[in-house]
């Protein structure tokens, strides 16, 4: 773990994957999540030469939390670390919870991102939309609308401690209703051992990162304005993502110009982490095309 103080005080950790000489990539984690998170191949990103940073975001693992934060926080996080790094331009992927912390990033950084994929990424819903999701997904749905952030903060409070005591047996128990393809995916061990490091690194420190990042995600104002991104960006989604419905993501992309969407059939809300190395040769290659 690496970790930088920023002007207000805060710390904000990071680690590094991958070809550190190579391309850079910040890969922004879900929810819950640390930096820990990364795929379960160790050879992926060196292969495709990209220099991977993850980051806490504020409440999880080393970073400080800074409670009602907005979904527009993430991209000042991200600016700080690629400044501490030497970096001026770098690619952006965030998954599920980090989907719309990428799309801040594309939105409030500029030139300096040169591409953005939002992968199984969360949305604001309707309501017709929160009844198709996981249970665990519509019962945080629900405690936030009867009782706010505080209730959230009970809710939450409590599954985190059966997430500590017992992350893996805990998330068999969460994903119960969720497709078999992400049932089947989670029952690897490889991706079973990244899970449980990232979740209880995530979850080590209190339950504010959590908390912030649902509140966030949930409310329909993220403080951002979709349509500023300049970078290209492609949306990847599964038509039965219980986690993500496909027609929160579709309002997404209407809401942001030239960007587009490619859609997977019956594989989940893991999808993106089997289709990885597409994905990124994907953006790469579409980067590449920008410049």
């Amino acid at each position: 773990m690496e970790t930088i103080e920023v002007e207000d005080g805060r710390v904000i950790a990071y680690d590094e994957w991958g070809d550190l000489s190579g391309r850079p990539m910040f890969q922004l984690h879900g929810t819950p999540g640390s930096r820990l998170g990364r795929h379960p191949d160790a050879t992926l990103y060196p292969s495709l030469h990209l220099h991977v940073i993850t980051i806490d975001r504020p409440g999880y693992g080393g970073s400080t939390a800074v409670p009602g934060r907005r979904v527009s926080h993430a991209a000042h996080d991200v600016a700080a670390v690629a400044d501490e790094l030497g970096l001026e331009r770098f690619l952006v992927v965030g998954g599920s919870g980090g989907g719309p912390h990428a799309l801040a990033c594309a939105a409030e950084l500029g030139d300096r991102v040169l591409g953005c994929a939002p992968v199984a990424s969360a949305a604001p819903l309707i309501p017709t939309e929160i009844d198709g999701l996981l249970g665990i997904n519509q019962k945080a749905h629900q405690v936030l609308a009867d009782s706010g952030r505080d209730g959230m903060v009970e809710f939450l409070g409590a599954l985190r401690e059966h997430f500590l005591a017992d992350p893996l047996g805990t998330l068999d128990t969460q994903l119960a209703d969720a497709p078999k393809a992400d049932i089947e995916w989670t029952q690897r061990e490889d991706v079973r051992t990244v899970l449980r490091e990232a979740t209880i690194e995530a979850l080590r420190p209190g339950v504010d990162g959590w908390v912030d990042d649902s509140v966030s995600i949930f409310r329909d104002d993220w403080g951002i304005e979709l349509g500023s991104a300049r970078c290209p960006v492609r949306f990847w989604h599964s038509d039965d993502d219980k986690n993500g419905p496909l027609s929160s993501i579709e309002r997404l992309v209407a809401a942001i110009p030239g960007a587009s969407l490619r859609v997977w059939s019956g594989e989940g809300h893991t999808a993106p982490a089997r289709h990885l190395d597409d994905i990124l040769q994907d953006l790469i290659d579409t980067a590449d095309g920008e410049r």
